[in-house]
């Protein structure tokens, strides 16, 4: 070797690769400038294909981006999809950052950025969760990248939903997950984690020895307790079984402890079973959801292959050889039929019916018992909240509870049936509450209205008033927001509103419920809604609503 060959060069091709593998993209770019031997290695597909994926962990479905991964890296263009990514991410910053110099036009801003989808979650979690403290928005900066996200998610669920009552093809996780969506917020647990944590666990069981020579019922009792071990399954405190969490499969696969309800535990039961290809799915039975398993076409439940003239047919429901019932919620062991027999006939269910309940259910009817069961939690929740005050370990303790409501509203909208006068009723039940949450909660949740509720109402009486909430809504948005003033506490003239005890920035601790809490604004009166009113018992204070209420933080 020369004494001016440079070094780097003279290493065989694979070694200087495996050393890009240690450079961020700027500096493989840098290495490739240097010559012809290394500008070919920085360019290898192989290359920017772990720039890729170490750069961003979500991507827009239609990047395929699992597809690409399977296949060999020649065949994607990987520095070019690299680019596309790098591109996305700064039209989103710079839309970002406009958003937060102006308040005109800022929901534009935010439907804009949301338009990019998944393309910009990386970006903006990192906005969320890296923000420092020392920068001088911070505070902005991290709220407005935490509305992106509930937005970008809501839309997700969204399009699940719609794609449900069309009846095109969605997974039973994707459809109760979609109500994970909305109280997401900035945690773990969309559809792409709850995708990879249910193929953990399907990996993990498939490693176990003998698991693929086990019989489809060994199978699915073998799915059950290994689920359970790990406490993935059921709810140790039934006493608690109503709480708010336990109808999210994000909080029971991802947030300790891991309680559900049984049709979340059964959902997320048979969603790791069809992984390991056992035909499971959640069953129609009354109070209480049950797993039912049936055996390939062409075999028994217990490994025995069928006579031709038998596996030819459908099995009938009550062919034990073919079906059995599992409820992962309480236990490991198969469900006898004759029990579960036993109880609808105690429950007073007609026989003719017992079929439909011990048979699987659709997605469509899962998605609105999940509806109905958030409505229970919601107003059970408000109602403990109410006796015990809102101390902060109480809020804590749970998921959102007007974004819960606010996914349940969404889903009973977009849900519609055969029936389309029964479908109508059930919308102009929900409309008004869905438009009092989109004004007070989610206004950047204006695009949906427009795209999803408005359709629904075509030439109904309700339309004239979403147009009108809509235009309001627009012309608010581009109009530059008038500045509030208020007078100093201490000017308000004694014949006047009651006096102003507190200022904007007080530090306090409540009395009777304890909490620590700093004053962010006031009214000189009650300005809540009057449901609020009523839930909180306003009027039994000694002065009523006629008092300043204040805004806490």
């Amino acid at each position: 070797m020369s004494s001016d060959t440079p070094r780097l060069s003279a290493l065989p091709d694979e070694l200087v690769e495996a050393i890009t593998f240690y450079l961020p993209p700027d500096a493989t770019l840098a290495l490739g400038l240097t010559c012809t031997t290394l500008h070919k290695i920085a360019y290898e597909h192989l290359v920017w294909r772990r720039h890729c994926i170490q750069g961003w962990q979500y991507w827009e479905a239609h990047h395929e981006i699992a597809d690409k991964l399977l296949q060999p890296p020649a065949q994607t263009k990987w520095r070019h999809l690299y680019n596309q990514r790098r591109f996305t991410d700064k039209k989103a910053l710079d839309l970002f950052n406009e958003l937060l110099l102006t308040q005109q036009k800022r929901i534009e801003r935010i439907e804009e950025i949301c338009r990019l989808g998944y393309d910009v979650k990386d970006l903006m979690l990192d906005l969320c969760q890296n923000t420092p403290d020392s920068a001088e928005d911070v505070l902005a900066r991290r709220y407005y990248a935490d509305v992106v996200l509930g937005r970008i998610h809501r839309a997700t669920a969204l399009e699940k939903w719609t794609r449900l009552q069309e009846r095109r093809m969605v997974r039973l996780e994707e459809v109760l997950a979609a109500y994970d969506l909305f109280v997401l917020s900035g945690r773990k647990g969309d559809l792409h984690d709850i995708d990879q944590e249910l193929d953990r666990i399907a990996r993990a069981i498939r490693a176990a020895p003998d698991f693929e020579h086990l019989s489809t019922r060994n199978k699915a009792i073998e799915v059950a307790r290994y689920m359970r071990e790990q406490r993935l399954l059921g709810n140790p405190t039934e006493e608690d079984y109503h709480a708010l969490r336990n109808n999210f499969i994000s909080l029971a696969l991802f947030e300790e402890p891991h309680t559900s309800l049984p049709l979340q535990s059964v959902a997320i039961y048979c969603a790791v079973a069809r992984r390991l290809g056992i035909n499971a799915r959640p069953s129609n039975y009354p109070s209480h959801v049950h797993a039912v398993i049936e055996a390939p076409s062409n075999q028994t439940l217990d490994g025995r292959e069928k006579p031709r003239a038998t596996a030819a047919t459908e099995h009938t429901d009550e062919d034990p050889d073919s079906m059995m019932h599992m409820d992962p919620w309480r236990s490991s062991e198969e469900v006898p039929r004759e029990q579960l027999t036993l109880r609808l006939s105690q429950m007073g269910a007609p026989p003719a019916q017992h079929a439909a309940h011990l048979g699987p259910t659709n997605n469509y009817e899962l998605a609105l018992r999940t509806g109905r069961n958030i409505m229970n939690s919601v107003q059970d929740s408000r109602e403990r909240q109410g006796r015990l005050g809102r101390s902060s370990s109480t809020r804590t303790s749970l998921p959102d509870v007007e974004a819960a409501w606010y996914g349940m509203l969404w889903a009973m909208m977009v849900l519609g049936d055969n029936n389309q006068a029964a479908t109508l009723h059930r919308r102009r039940q929900c409309l008004p509450y869905l438009a009092d949450h989109f004004q007070t909660h989610f206004p950047e949740d204006i695009g949906m209205l427009e795209s999803t509720l408005l359709p629904m109402f075509i030439n109904e009486r309700e339309q004239e008033g979403l147009l009108s909430l809509v235009t309001i809504s627009r012309e608010a948005d581009r109009n530059a927001k008038a500045p509030k003033r208020r007078a100093a506490p201490d000017g308000v003239e004694k014949s006047g509103p009651p006096r102003v005890q507190f200022k904007i920035g007080q530090h306090f601790e409540h009395k009777r419920y304890g909490y620590r809490a700093v004053v962010v604004g006031w009214d000189f009166q009650c300005a809540a809604e009057p449901r609020w009113i009523h839930q909180m018992r306003v009027d039994d204070l000694p002065r009523g609503r006629e008092q300043p209420f204040y805004n806490v933080m």
